[in-house]
């Protein structure tokens, strides 16, 4: 808030009249007026009388404060919003500039003040929009150098895509440092390097890297989300879920026993003898379609060790060891099917 702005503000708060604050304070009424309407700004000897006249802090005179609340800076976007189509991009800049002049400690808001400018001038088909480069890249690097890590993050995501657009490849790839070394954001990233500079093999090898551990992410999420619902008793829950995660590994074309063994521990939960059965039928006759995934034209450019014969049909075993363990399918003791099904060697 600009210190005339500040003045009027509690001025009027006081009760004052721009004619008995200029009386108390020895200056003239058109002093008063001039630094409400921004003409001038008072002398600084003044400033320390008008802040005890005003009841307010030297602090609060000058606006001077690091940081503004996220409820103050979205009130500014929104006024910066409605003011591009009434003043036109070139007197939004000036009112930005001017803003983060005023606050040049808060990042937050010199982050969001570039992007929107940056994105406005392509979209608004500014004029020399080019001409702002300089400053908006300045202003991103500022909000670089903060403290918290998710505006330190989202600059560096800024200055990526700022670089990236201009086909300066190599400046925007010094940028991926700021990202986690977990950020799928950053695979994504680097296979649009890799894919803007002609390398598909690279592009399509990071892409499928960054769909597989997507799929082992959402595998995980339902995994907990399962043991939750079976934890609460909410089989319905759980067997939704299950359902929800067979779907998933076939989007991902994982095998047909990657879809099945979801619904295992839902129907073990349930202690449903008929279901139980079915499912480990299913598991044992799809057992070798456990590394289908290897096949499939999503992950073709990744490198995987392909499982022998030997190793598929020890896996049976394990299955078929699985489902002797008593304390876990215990509540299949008598069913005949089921306990030939055990004895297969």
């Amino acid at each position: 808030m600009n210190i005339g702005d500040v003045i009027r503000k509690y001025r009027k708060e006081a009760g004052l009249t721009q004619e008995e604050m200029a009386r108390r304070l020895g200056v003239t009424t058109p002093a008063v007026n001039k630094w409400e309407n921004k003409n001038s700004n008072p002398d600084i000897e003044l400033l320390a009388p008008i802040a005890r006249l005003l009841h307010i802090s030297l602090d609060t005179l000058l606006s001077f404060r690091e940081e503004l609340t996220p409820s103050e800076i979205k009130e500014m976007i929104r006024e910066m919003d409605t003011m591009f189509d009434s003043e036109g991009f070139e007197k939004v800049y000036e009112w930005a500039s001017e803003k983060i002049r005023e606050y040049p400690n808060c990042n937050m808001l010199i982050w969001q003040f570039a992007v929107i400018l940056d994105a406005r001038r392509l979209t608004d088909d500014v004029p020399d929009s080019e001409k702002y480069d300089g400053q908006i890249s300045a202003w991103y690097e500022i909000a670089l150098k903060d403290k918290n890590e998710d505006i330190k993050r989202q600059a560096a995501d800024s200055l990526f895509n700022f670089y990236f657009r201009k086909k300066k490849y190599t400046k925007a790839e010094e940028y991926l440092k700021y990202f986690s070394a977990n950020d799928p954001m950053k695979m994504i990233y680097q296979g649009r390097l890799y894919q803007a500079q002609g390398d598909k093999e690279n592009a399509y090898k990071t892409y499928e890297n960054v769909l597989f551990s997507a799929h082992q992410t959402l595998k995980f999420t339902f995994n907990l989300m399962m043991g939750l619902a079976i934890e609460d008793g909410d089989f319905e829950k759980a067997r939704y879920l299950a359902e929800k995660m067979g779907a998933a590994e076939a989007l991902f074309e994982m095998g047909k026993y990657n879809e099945c063994s979801p619904m295992l521990d839902v129907v073990c939960a349930e202690k449903n003898i008929e279901e139980t059965y079915r499912v480990a039928v299913q598991l044992l006759e799809s057992a070798d379609s456990l590394c289908d995934f290897q096949k499939s034209g999503l992950f073709q450019h990744m490198k995987f060790t392909k499982p022998d014969n030997s190793f598929m049909e020890s896996y049976k075993e394990i299955i078929l060891e699985l489902f002797r363990n008593e304390e876990d399918f215990g509540y299949m003791k008598g069913h005949k099917d089921w306990e030939a099904l055990i004895e297969k060697k």
